[in-house]
């Protein structure tokens, strides 16, 4: 048997990877730079939270030392809590990890940073040697461990989620540094995973918070280990995993989400770890073909995007029943601008946004996208670059940025890196502008360097220059920003007709010369946002372009036909200054996004 399975692992490890059934259509190009805001928000977590993180003996040594029973055997939690309260964050803190591995190596992508290569392959190297001869590779201690006969904890367990973050950050890594031993290491992983709960075996989703679904967020990682390997036991298991999901009627998110219900109904609504399972559901729909996996999660994504974000693009929670926390979606009609915004669910959400603009090509995603990378995960990060604000409201007295090692903060540079990486795509006839953040990016295919150059969002005009060799016929997509009402394109100075697609992307279509300057202007317009919530509330929020704005203090707002025309020039007419939203009350001062109508 010893020799059957190691035969198996020597042929997942040398098998290259398995294309997917479904082609994506959108492909980020490589960012060579980036500038602006965000090229400032990534260096500040690239030379501070980065190295902080990584020499922080929690990252690796619950693994090498064991996470002690005694965690385990303190007071209950109430069900409302579900272990996920901060004071049980040992529970959880073999994500760590996988989240800095991820984003670490997307950082290395663009500095190739020698430091940063040894710090990545010393923290693998001690990782993989801390997996048991099982394949195990968490923190518990071994009656509390996934594999182990289930207890009265069982409900509050974190150790699948641990491994998924694990399969995910390792498979990230070797992505870009093929290595036989990372392979091996998820392949024990998978099949020890595969092996407890698979066809014939227990329930996956009686263990972990909110009826599992902490635990199904494994779909998406032993989906990648399945694209890894090309091994069809996974893509069997994956597809395990939805079923038992489905078969538990607290979870059921695909039915749900197929059926159109409300996101804050399955698995009590849990935001983040909702979104990671439909992220789970699009990489099922790229490997396998099947429609209906890809329509769960636009349906979630559609669900999400019209009941559940403030103008920041974040996605709001709040308990409003016993049995959930302030981390679970609640019906639209709850809204308030105190609710809070969990780091980790804007970055899901980000996240789901970039998934669904690669596999359909449509522009709304990546609008959506920059919309929260701008506004929500900016305002998160406090300006020192190594703490976040886990849990900020639109309407807060104080952000609270906190330094330590915790899901948040680990979150949050995931957002930044993959949105860097996406500022730029191609499709199988055009290179498609997402941002307009300024960058540049390599088009290989095309032979050509993309420079942006600006000051967006706060301008409204940016420039690409194409860099290339010689003149090339190509379309050129563009896309147009949430907050946008229209843009103007001009190639050396000469107006352009652009055309509208399907996929929500503008079309200009010529021959290319080298050198050539590409100029857009935008029109972004002070734009007035009306909310009404609980407590039969009404709120107004501005926003200018892509750009939501804020003030340090409360005002009332009259009711009128046109609210924007009390907007002069950085202030409301008698009230206070207004400001973008992500930079009032960094670090300490009060933020007031949602001002009450009178």
């Amino acid at each position: 048997m010893r020799v059957c399975l190691c035969l198996l692992l020597s042929l997942s490890v040398s098998r290259a990877a398995l294309p997917p059934r479904i082609k994506d259509a959108w492909c980020p190009q490589r960012t060579l730079e980036v500038g602006g805001i965000l090229g400032e928000r990534l260096k500040l977590w690239r030379e501070r939270r980065l190295w902080r993180v990584a020499a922080d003996p929690s990252l690796l040594g619950p693994f090498e030392r064991g996470t002690p029973i005694e965690i385990w055997t303190q007071p209950r939690v109430s069900r409302a809590a579900q272990g996920e309260e901060v004071g049980a964050s040992p529970l959880w803190q073999g994500e760590h990890i996988g989240k800095w591995l991820h984003a670490a190596t997307l950082a290395y992508e663009q500095t190739h940073d020698p430091k940063l290569l040894s710090a990545l392959r010393e923290a693998v190297r001690r990782l993989l040697a801390a997996q048991k001869e099982n394949g195990y590779l968490g923190t518990y201690p071994p009656e509390k461990r996934f594999y182990a006969p289930p207890d009265e904890d069982a409900w509050r367990s974190w150790d699948i989620w641990t491994h998924r973050y694990n399969i995910y950050g390792l498979l990230s890594y070797e992505r870009f540094h093929p290595d036989p031993a990372v392979v091996r290491a998820c392949v024990r992983m998978g099949d020890l995973l595969r092996e407890t709960f698979g066809p014939g075996k227990r329930d996956m989703t009686q263990i972990g918070t909110r009826h599992g679904m902490s635990s199904g967020t494994l779909l998406e990682s032993i989906v990648m280990l399945y694209e890894r390997t090309g091994e069809r036991r996974f893509l069997e298991f994956a597809e395990h995993i939805v079923r038992m999901s489905e078969d538990n009627p607290k979870f059921r998110l695909m039915s749900a989400m197929l059926e159109r219900q409300d996101v804050s109904g399955p698995g009590d609504g849990k935001a983040y770890q909702l979104m990671a399972v439909l992220l789970g559901y699009g990489e099922l729909y790229r490997m396998t073909g099947q429609a209906r996996y890809l329509q769960a999660a636009v349906n979630g994504w559609e669900n999400i995007r019209t009941g559940h974000l403030y103008e920041t693009g974040g996605p709001w929670t709040f308990a409003h029943v016993s049995f959930k926390n302030k981390e679970c979606f609640a019906p639209p009609e709850f809204f308030d601008p105190t609710n809070p915004v969990e780091v980790c669910s804007v970055t899901t959400w980000i996240q789901l946004s970039l998934q669904l603009l690669r596999i359909t090509g449509e522009a709304r995603y990546a609008a959506e996208a920059e919309r929260a990378v701008l506004n929500q995960l900016m305002a998160s990060q406090s300006p020192d670059g190594i703490a976040w604000s886990t849990h900020p409201a639109a309407n807060t007295s104080e952000r609270k940025y906190v330094a330590s090692l915790n899901c948040c903060a680990s979150s949050g540079p995931r957002a930044l890196e993959m949105f860097a990486t996406h500022l730029i795509g191609a499709t199988s006839e055009a290179v498609s502008v997402a941002s307009y953040l300024p960058a540049s990016v390599a088009i290989p295919e095309r032979k050509l360097k993309l420079v942006v150059r600006g000051d967006y969002p706060f301008a409204s005009s940016v420039s690409l220059v194409l860099e290339m060799a010689e003149p090339a016929w190509f379309p050129l997509d563009l896309a147009l920003p949430w907050g946008a009402k229209d843009m103007r394109v001009e190639v050396n100075g000469n107006k352009q007709r652009i055309e509208r697609r399907s996929s929500g992307f503008y079309r200009l279509r010529r021959l290319w010369r080298p050198g050539e300057h590409v100029r857009v202007t935008f029109e972004f317009p002070v734009t007035a946002h009306v909310r009404s919530g609980r407590n039969g509330k009404s709120w107004i929020a501005f926003s200018r372009g892509p750009v939501v704005l804020a003030a340090e203090s409360l005002f009332e707002i009259p009711r009128r036909r046109n609210a924007v025309a009390l907007i002069e020039g950085d202030r409301i007419k008698g009230g206070p200054r207004l400001a973008p939203y992500y930079r009032v009350g960094s670090p300490h001062g009060p933020v007031v996004t949602y001002f009450p109508l009178k």
